[in-house]
């Protein structure tokens, strides 16, 4: 025993140096790890900077966050000072509602402080994570959730290439991105998940302007009044809206196949994420108001608006949610035409929307003092439900 006790005190001083070079390859490793993903992030930190191009997503959810805008001249738009800074509401939805929805009109009325986060190509799904990022920095008391149809009814996919545009655009210290990426583990692409290719733009003028435009004090403000918003349609009047002009040409050939999704149920994606809105607004005291804003009127036949209104009707109804479909207003309450849209698809003009979102603030002011909607209805659709 005195041998194997001597041979074991002679090994010793080699078994430790074993498991110290072992000790210290992990170690090596695991600093090898964090330096690979500390480089990943610069990387794709780097190429984000010099390829994509910021734009509208950007400017408007900084302006979300700000509770405020600066002027076409840069200067600040509201009193920041007050303890009442912020929007109080909030109105979501896709590209028709953001030419539809003044929010000046309603706030001229209703008192309020409202902002226009309609966003071209937002689905329920996008609008849930919307509200969720609007509320971390804005009292929210209402939320006008504009209804265009084509994102609820008919089949409504997840993880497509381009679904995280507007989550890409978050600040990675928002704990909604991060929910974004694991409530959607198993449907994002994960290079979009922590990159912004999709809005990747690789010729030697565009990665100048990206760079150029980073630096400019429009991008420091989000000044959406200098920045060059593509599918704008007409100038920029404040608060995430833009008063569409009406083109020299029509385009009665442009109508989102999706359009024609009247004779199928609500998709089971925009339920769900609806009942998401639902229930945050319920638990957080937010007034939600469900409206559609109206399209043009030759398309109405086409794209079978009355079997429509009735299956959204229904699906609101269902959740006891107030909705105002204004395909369905009386032309004694809302003249409207052709010429007062861009396209069939309904994408509206400049003086309509200021008529509608006047119409639009009076029946909100109605319900604010709790006129019976049934007769707010009654007269919007002139007696014909």
């Amino acid at each position: 025993m005195k041998v194997s006790n001597e041979s074991n005190k002679l090994d010793e001083p080699k078994i430790n140096k074993k498991r110290n070079k072992k000790s210290h390859i992990k170690e090596y490793a695991y600093l090898k790890s964090v330096l690979f993903i500390v480089g990943l992030i610069i990387i794709i930190a780097a190429c984000d900077f010099v390829f994509a191009k910021e734009g509208y997503v950007y400017d408007i959810l900084q302006v979300l966050h700000q509770g405020y805008e600066v002027d076409a001249d840069g200067n600040i738009s509201e009193d920041i000072s007050s303890e009442t800074s912020g929007f109080d509401t909030i109105i979501l939805g896709a590209s028709h509602g953001r030419s539809a929805i003044d929010p000046d009109k309603i706030d001229s009325v209703l008192g309020t402080n409202t902002l226009n986060v309609c966003i071209p190509g937002e689905t329920v799904k996008d609008s849930y994570y919307l509200l969720l990022e609007a509320a971390k920095s804005n009292q929210i008391k209402n939320l006008i959730l504009d209804v265009d149809y084509q994102y609820y009814l008919g089949n409504q996919d997840e993880g497509y290439f381009e679904e995280a545009f507007i989550y890409n655009q978050l600040s990675w210290t928002s704990y909604v991105k991060y929910k974004y990426i694991i409530d959607n583990m198993n449907k994002l692409d994960f290079r979009n998940a922590i990159s912004k290719r999709d809005v990747y733009r690789h010729s030697l003028c565009d990665i100048k302007g990206n760079i150029a435009h980073r630096f400019s004090k429009a991008y420091l403000d989000a000044n959406i009044y200098k920045l060059a918003v593509e599918d704008c349609g007409g100038p920029y009047e404040g608060k995430g809206f833009f008063y569409r002009l009406q083109t020299d040409c029509f385009d009665s050939n442009f109508m989102d196949s999706d359009a024609f999704s009247y004779d199928t149920k609500v998709s089971d994606v925009s339920r769900k994420y609806f009942e998401k809105i639902k229930d945050f607004c319920d638990e957080n005291g937010i007034n939600l108001i469900c409206v559609t804003s109206p399209i043009t009127p030759s398309s109405y036949d086409i794209l079978h608006i009355d079997e429509i209104h009735v299956t959204m009707s229904d699906f609101f109804n269902d959740y006891g949610v107030t909705y105002i479909d204004y395909n369905k207003a009386s032309f004694d309450v809302l003249y409207r035409c052709d010429s007062d849209f861009v396209d069939a698809e309904g994408h509206m003009c400049g003086e309509l929307a200021v008529r509608y979102s006047a119409l639009l603030a009076n029946n909100l002011s109605e319900l604010k003092n709790n006129k019976d909607i049934s007769l707010i209805l009654n007269e919007v659709y002139g007696g014909v439900n």
